[in-house]
Formats: structure tokens, sequence, C-alpha cells
């Protein structure tokens, strides 16, 4: 008893605290929730900064594209003014061209010398010259080249109007090469063209703020790089493709003069690029940063807001610990007083909560509980001493509520269970006075019967004997019944067998005439296929006049060999399908017969089981005979020994009488229902 109630004490006893698993839990979720949050909203500012990034680069690279433009109309209208210069064109001697004049060819040359030199004084060029028709050198100053020829002068030729040279490197050095045909009276009379100073685009690409890593530079159409802040990759002649890393995709928008900003891997490092063209040149302004330079700013930010996270964390914990210490006090009491219940402890009070919630309610609604189970306990004692003392007229005196109904349902069960019981003593006393009288009698005619009983057993005897006789007989024809049944059994097999081996028959000539079928139907479509060939070629013949006369016989010989081979395979395919409905009738009724010898053999089986069963019953029987003569033997001793038992009887009715007194005067002592309502 003691080592029971050790192990209930121990297996009320709580494996983790209700305190302790509110503010784990509550903890768990606010850090899993605080961990969701900071992951979405890190994603979140990464993407945010990318896309804002990546907006701000277009209209940056944009605008820088438009410095570039305007510095290049700059040059253009330079060279424009220096094409339109009046003294450019030829000094004639006495008049103009038009009057026969003689042209003044040294006052020319000092003319545009004049002009060269001002241009090369006030502009920022590095050589200017001017060329004829065929590129030749026919004025200059500074590094200009003697001949002009390549990829730009075809340019200029071609345009025949203000030409930029797509590359910076001319001559082996830098700059930008610039020429404008030199026109009078509508003709070209000459090309000047001006090699301006490198240093009037690498000051714009410079000038880009850009970040700290970020560098911005112009590339041609072919994606070679014209510009940028390191010469040195201007004269290697490096591609978009190599400082963007091998990326095709942005290599094609920017080549193809499209506006746009990307994001690319180049190594380990992920990198913008926006990207613009230069309007009215060959080139694009690329605009190149490492996410890495902007990183750190959004990095920071992230730091700032997970610091306010886990602080606002701190304190959400705090105020948990606050409330699992007011939910986890009142439930520890209340579980303790509900362990002492469970002990039968009804007398301790219950602790109760001023929480104004359902805590309060749980600790007022346990106190009610224990007080309500107290006025029943004391109830349900009163009654069981009552019924104990002999009082069955007793009734619970306690309103019961709820389930507690049944409990004094079942009292009242119980005593009306008692009252019929006693009642039923009473009778029953009553009935086996009478019942020892009438034993007396019954002695007597037992006697009687008992003789009886010899006699009817002689004659069972003589009855069972014939039975026996008659029980051979019918174990001889059952035997001879089963040889016959396991004979015609086997006969049917054999049939079934043969029935097996004519529907497999049956079902090969059904295939072959599927296949008989397909040969037919193949030979109904060359047929169709020939009279085709033998139409077209007919056709033909008939285009060839007397020559083809003698084509035209063969060609009807087809024709009709054709028809033929159709009437022939048609013919085959409607015997086909006759001799395959006989088959399916044949299948059919094969299946048929095989089926109703198959119900034959069931029955043969059937009727040798009946057969085996009959043998077993009629041997069930000749030993249930056997049994009968050694049981009615037994009967006739027994009849013996209750003749001797009849007088013991009568004696024992005597004996029974007294008891059933007995038992009456028990039974009086206690008080029933309805004896109380009788007094």
């Amino acid at each position: 008893m003691q080592s029971q109630r050790t192990g209930s004490n121990f297996r009320r006893v709580a494996k983790r605290s209700l305190y302790g698993r509110i503010l784990r839990n509550t903890i768990l979720n606010i850090l899993v929730l605080v961990i969701v949050c900071c992951v979405i909203m890190g994603l979140a500012m990464h993407s945010l900064a990318n896309n804002i990034l990546l907006d701000s680069l277009q209209p940056m690279t944009r605008q820088s594209a438009k410095t570039v433009e305007a510095n290049m109309h700059l040059l253009a209208e330079r060279m424009m003014d220096l094409a339109d210069d009046t003294r450019m064109k030829m000094v004639y001697v006495g008049g103009d061209e038009s009057m026969g004049a003689r042209p003044d060819e040294e006052t020319t040359r000092e003319n545009r010398k004049s002009v060269l030199e001002e241009a090369a004084e006030i502009y920022e060029l590095s050589g200017i010259a001017l060329y004829d028709l065929e590129g030749n050198r026919i004025q200059g100053i500074d590094d200009a080249p003697d001949q002009l020829g390549g990829s730009f002068f075809t340019l200029l030729q071609g345009t025949d109007n203000l030409t930029i040279h797509p590359a910076t490197i001319f001559e082996d050095k830098l700059g930008i090469a610039m020429g404008m045909p030199v026109k009078e009276n509508g003709e070209t009379i000459f090309y000047v063209a001006c090699i301006f100073k490198y240093d009037i685009l690498s000051d714009v690409i410079r000038s880009i703020s850009i970040g700290k890593n970020g560098t911005a530079y112009i590339v041609n159409k072919n994606g070679v790089v014209v510009v940028h802040t390191d010469s040195s990759k201007v004269l290697s002649q490096k591609t978009l493709k190599e400082l963007s890393g091998g990326d095709e995709n942005t290599l094609a928008h920017v080549t193809t003069g499209e506006t746009g900003a990307a994001e690319f891997s180049v190594g380990n490092d992920e990198v913008m690029m926006a990207f613009s063209p230069v309007r009215g040149t060959q080139w694009a302004l690329v605009i190149q940063i490492p996410k890495s330079d902007y990183n750190y700013l959004i990095n920071g930010a992230m730091m700032v807001a997970v610091m306010a996270t886990l602080a606002v964390l701190l304190i959400s914990v705090l105020l948990v610990l606050r409330l699992c210490h007011s939910i986890a006090r009142p439930v520890k009491d209340v579980t303790g007083r509900i362990i002492a219940l469970s002990d039968g402890d009804l007398h301790t009070e219950v602790i109760q909560a001023s929480s104004r919630d359902e805590l309060e309610l749980l600790t007022r609604t346990l106190d009610d509980t224990v007080r309500s189970v107290n006025h029943y306990i004391s109830d349900i004692r009163q009654v069981l001493n009552q019924v104990a003392g002999g009082n069955l007229n007793i009734e619970p005196q306690v309103d019961y509520k709820g389930d507690f109904i049944l409990i004094r349902d079942s009292l009242n069960t119980i005593i009306r269970s008692l009252n019929d019981t006693i009642s039923g003593f009473r009778a029953a006393a009553l009935r086996l006075t009478s019942m020892s009288e009438e034993l007396n009698e019954q002695s007597g005619q037992l006697h009687e019967a008992s003789v009886e009983q010899n006699r009817a057993t002689e004659e069972l005897v003589h009855e069972v004997s014939h039975v026996k006789e008659h029980l051979v007989n019918v174990t001889e024809s059952s035997t001879q019944t089963r040889c016959k049944t396991e004979e015609m059994e086997k006969r049917i097999h054999e049939a079934n067998g043969h029935m097996s081996s004519l529907t497999e028959a049956m079902d090969n000539i059904s295939a072959n005439a599927n296949e008989i079928t397909k040969i037919a139907k193949a030979i109904e479509d060359i047929a169709f296929q020939t009279n085709i060939l033998a139409i077209n070629a007919s056709v033909e013949a008939s285009r060839a006049g007397t020559a083809g006369k003698g084509f035209v016989v063969v060609v009807n010989e087809v024709k009709q060999l054709a028809s033929k081979s159709a009437e022939a395979a048609q013919s085959a395919t409607e015997m086909v399908g006759n001799t395959r409905a006989i088959i399916q009738t044949g299948v059919e009724l094969t299946a048929d017969t095989a089926e109703s010898l198959h119900m034959i053999s069931e029955i043969s089986s059937q009727i040798s089981e009946i057969s085996d069963q009959l043998v077993d019953a009629v041997k069930g029987q000749e030993n249930a005979l056997v049994i009968m003569d050694e049981r009615i033997e037994s009967i006739s001793d027994i009849a013996d020994k209750n003749l001797q038992n009849a007088g013991g009887t009568k004696n024992s009715s005597g004996l029974l009488a007294k008891e059933a007194e007995q038992l009456k005067v028990q039974v009086n002592k206690f008080v029933c229902k309805q004896e109380a309502k009788g007094r």
C-alpha cells in the first residue's frame, strides 16, 4: 500500500513547471519572430537599396552622357567654325573665279595657316592639318599626321560631313580625332582634321562622383574602352567584356545604344552598372560601382535595427516574466490543492486569487467544488449507516447537482434493489416451505418412473441392434457411389483439358484471320496506289503523244491488274470476316461447353464430398450405437440408484423445511418501505 502511494505521488510531480514552459515558449516565439523580421528586413533593405541605386544611377549616367555630348557638340561647333571660316577658301587676284581671275596660292596658304594657328592656340589641340581629297597632308601644324587614312578617312569620305573617330587612339597617341570637309561652291575642296586633347573627356569622366571604388568610362560600339580615368586601359584596348566580368547580356545592351542598368558578379564581388549612349557619337557612357561601397551603410542601418529589436526583446522578456509569475503562482496553488484533494483532503481551504480573470474564477470554483463534495460524502455516509442498521426506508437528503445526480440515483437504486431483494427472500422462504411438502409426494412418483425406465431401456437395446444391421448396408452402398463419382470426375477433368486445347486452337485461328485481314488491307492499299500511278502514267503518256501510245497499253493493263487486286483483297476481307464470325461462334460455344463441364465437375466434386460425409456419418452412427449400448447400461444402473435415493430425498425435504423457517426469521429483521407505509 505504501509503495502504491509513493508511485502515485511520484506521478503527480510535474516534470516541467508551467512558469518555465510559458517563459521558454514565449521567448522562443519572440526570438523566432525577431529573427524572421530581421531576415525579412535585411532582404528588403538590400533589395530596396539595390533598386534605389540602380534607379539613381540611370539618370546620373544619362546626365553625365549629356555632359559628354555637350563637350562633343562644342568640339563639333569648333570644327564647323573652322570649316566655315572664309579664310579657308581660295583667294583670287583681281576678282573671283567666275571672272577668270588667277588664284593667289601664297595668300591663300597664309590665310589658312593663320586659321590653323589661331585654332591651335585657342582650342586644346594636339594637332591640326588640312588634307586633300586623297588624304595627303596639304598644310598643318604640331603633330598632325602626314597621311590621313584608315577607317577614319573612309568614314569622312563616306559621310562628307562632320566625322568623329570612334577610337581615341590616333597615331599611337591618345586624342579625339575629328574631321570636316571644307566646301566651296557646294563641292569639297579638302578636309580639315583636328586632334583634340584626350583630357577634354577624361576630365569629364573624373568629375563624376561615383563612390569610393566606382569608375566611369566610355566604350564604342565594338565594346572597346575609348575613355577611362586610367589611360593605360585605353592604350591596352581593354574591352567592356573584360571590365564587366564577361557579362554578355550587359554587353549586348550597352553596344546597341540602350539606356539602362544591370547587376552582375565580377569574381567574388557584386557590381552595379548603368549605361547610356552618347548622342551624336558611336560611344556609350558606362558607370560601374561595387556594391561593397554602399553595403556598409546598409549594414549600419541593419545593426541599428537589430540593436533596437534586441532592446524591445529585452523589454518583452521582462514583461513576459512578470506575466508568467502572475499566472504560474495561482496555478501552482490550485495544482497543490487538487493534488491534496486527490489524496482525500477535503478540509484544507483553497487560496483565493484576486486577479479578476479566469484564475480567480478557477480558485473560487475549486473551493465550491470541495465544499459540494464534502456535503455529498456526508450524506452518502449517513445513508450507508442507516442501511447497515437494517433501515431500508431511507433517502439522500442533499440536493445533488450536475453529474453528482448520478450518485443520488445510484443510492436510490441500491436501496430499491435491497428492498426488492429482501422481499424476494421472504417470498422465497414461503415457497421453499411449500416445495419441501411437494418433494415428499414426488419421491413416490420417482420410484414408479424408475421402474418404467428400466422396461423402456430393454426395448431401446433391441431397436439399437436392428439399426446397426441397416447401417452396414448403407456403408457398402456409399463406398460404391464414391468410386463411381471419382471415375466420373476423372473423365470430366480430361474433357476440360481437351476443351482448353480446342479454345487455344480457336484463338490462334482468330489471330491468323486478323493477320490475313491486315494483309488484304495492305493489298487493297497497294492496288489503290497502283491505280493512282496508272492514272498519272496515262496522263504523262497522253502528253508524250505518239511516243507514249505503247505505254498507254501497259498503263491500261496495270489499271486492270490494280482493279483485280482490289477486288481480290475485298473478297479476301469478306471471307476472313465470315470466317471470323464463325470462329467467334465456335469460341463462344466452346466456352459454354467448357463452363458446363466445369459445373458438372463441381457437382461431381460435391457428390463425392456428400458421399464421403455420408460414409463418415454412418461410421459415426455405428460408433454412437456402441456408445449408446454402454450408456443404456449406465442408465439402468442409474435407475436403480434413483430408487435408493428416493427415500433419502424424503428425509432431506424435512431438513429443508427447517432451514426455510430460519431464513424467514432472519429476513424479518429488515424494515422495508412497503412495511413502513403499511404502519
